[in-house]
């Protein structure tokens, strides 16, 4: 596979027009390493193509998966303190919960990764309506507990600028259909694509 790029799944229903399964049974052993977010893994049952790996912060998104087919060894989990938003962002004292987006998005570059080609990170998007979508809503775990509301859009923006700042040698390269754009996000190594830009990868 190759190594030096990786695919982020990330969950908003922007992603939906890509197959990701059928870019995976085409690319064979070409294809990126993907990341996938939390429940993603249900979309490719019985046999677990996709994705590589499977990050998952919330304890009862761990524990399905725990409790599903998905090979255990592809999971990964972060140690409770990178379970929060860096402390440097939130000098007050209160760290909100990160996501398994920008967890997938540090395995990938601790994994060697230096091009991370992101899809359904929705949250960025400019459409309120849609950059609160998620494909999962409503399934188990979740929930509105679990979900995010337009009041956090400006915080993941802000952890998102703070990654690429301190990832200067990364490309953030975030790929949405024709028509949603993204919210500026002021670094010059974050850029935006559609999903025609992305053919190498998509096919």
């Amino acid at each position: 596979m190759i190594k030096e790029v990786a695919i982020i799944i990330g969950n908003g229903t922007s992603r939906w027009p890509l197959n990701l399964q059928l870019m995976a049974e085409k690319l064979g052993d070409n294809r990126p390493v993907t990341y996938g977010c939390n429940a993603v893994y249900r979309d490719f049952a019985p046999n677990f193509l996709l994705p590589d790996y499977i990050v998952a912060v919330d304890d009862g998104m761990i524990n399905e998966i725990a409790g599903s087919d998905f090979p255990y060894k592809r999971v990964l989990v972060p140690p409770f303190e990178g379970r929060w938003e860096p402390a440097e962002l939130h000098p007050n004292g209160h760290r909100p919960r990160t996501n398994a987006g920008m967890c997938a998005m540090q395995y990938a570059i601790d994994d060697g990764a230096r091009a991370l080609l992101c899809v359904g990170f929705d949250s960025f998007l400019q459409d309120a309506k849609q950059s609160v979508s998620n494909i999962y809503d409503g399934s188990d775990n979740y929930g509105m507990e679990t979900r995010a509301n337009i009041l956090d859009n400006p915080g993941r923006v802000k952890f998102m600028q703070y990654m690429a700042k301190n990832n200067p040698e990364i490309d953030f390269i975030f790929a949405y259909p024709n028509g949603l754009n993204a919210v500026p996000m002021g670094t010059n190594n974050i850029f935006q694509t559609t999903f025609e830009g992305i053919t190498e990868f998509m096919v």
